[in-house]
């Protein structure tokens, strides 16, 4: 049986709070915070809204997805200091509250297989209305997931073709989720080594289904992290999730990211897609 990740998530959550911004290195973007809504068959979705200054500007966009212990800390959790890290680097990330659609505050394994496809529909219903948000470049419209996040991200994406890219922090597959897998689009995989919340094993049965699949994956492996990032595997994430979900858009912000001799890190691993 795969463990709840409930308890964690709650501890992940204290532990973020105080942490506050994560510190990027170099030019950043001013960032415009607020809280909108959009409705997905009758309930009213809040969400945290992180978006680069810049009037009449479109952006690369991340959905945000927090992870089973839901998002109840003053000041943001985990997904807020992401998201607004995200924004400062040019991508327009937006915290969907999907928990706000089933009334749930805190998720163990049988919440999460119960609720897992509205939740989905629920993604697939903040896909659409991020797509038509002025600020947002409308063929480039990802997932961000943490934790059960991450989970919720890769069946969103396989049953949404206008996602066009997936990030997943401390990911694996949902049982109820793997016939419905047929297809995937480009994904970035990032876990801590040492993660014995979400465990290198179920991100292993994820990777061994999108190569099934063809798709185009990327994944990395922090020595000495667990399921809490520390900020400079942190930081690292944002860095690498921002070329990632901007790769072939932006131009000049990003690629002044990149270094001119950049390869592969220690840890990373690239599967093409086979056409």
């Amino acid at each position: 049986m795969r463990p709840s990740r409930s308890v964690a998530s709650c501890v992940l959550l204290l532990n973020t709070a105080c942490a506050g911004r994560l510190h990027l290195p170099g030019a950043v973007h001013a960032v415009e915070e607020s809280t909108r809504s959009f409705e997905s068959r009758g309930h009213a979705i809040r969400v945290d809204a992180y978006v680069p200054e810049g009037r009449g500007q479109r952006h690369p966009a991340a959905i945000v997805l927090h992870g089973s212990g839901g998002i109840h800390v003053v000041g943001g959790g985990a997904e807020d200091r992401y998201a607004e890290a995200l924004a400062r680097r040019g991508i327009a990330a937006y915290v969907v509250h999907y928990f706000d659609a089933t009334g749930t505050f805190l998720a163990g394994s049988e919440t999460e297989a119960r609720e897992y496809w509205q939740w989905v529909r629920v993604v697939h219903d903040a896909v659409d209305w991020v797509r038509a948000l002025p600020e947002v470049r409308s063929t480039h419209v990802g997932l961000f997931g943490i934790s059960m996040g991450a989970y919720l991200a890769v069946g969103a994406a396989a049953t949404n073709p206008q996602v066009s890219r997936i990030v997943l922090l401390a990911g694996g597959l949902e049982p109820v989720a793997v016939d419905s897998i047929k297809h995937l689009p480009p994904a970035l995989l990032l876990h801590g080594a040492e993660d014995d919340v979400v465990t290198l094993a179920e991100e292993d049965t994820l990777l061994h289904l999108m190569k099934l699949r063809k798709t185009h994956v990327v994944s990395h492996r922090y020595a000495g992290e667990g399921h809490d990032f520390g900020d400079a595997a942190a930081v690292d994430a944002v860095e690498r999730s921002v070329r990632f979900l901007g790769e072939g858009v932006v131009g000049t912000f990003f690629e002044a990211l990149r270094p001119s001799n950049a390869k592969p890190a220690a840890g990373d691993s690239t599967r093409p897609r086979v056409p």
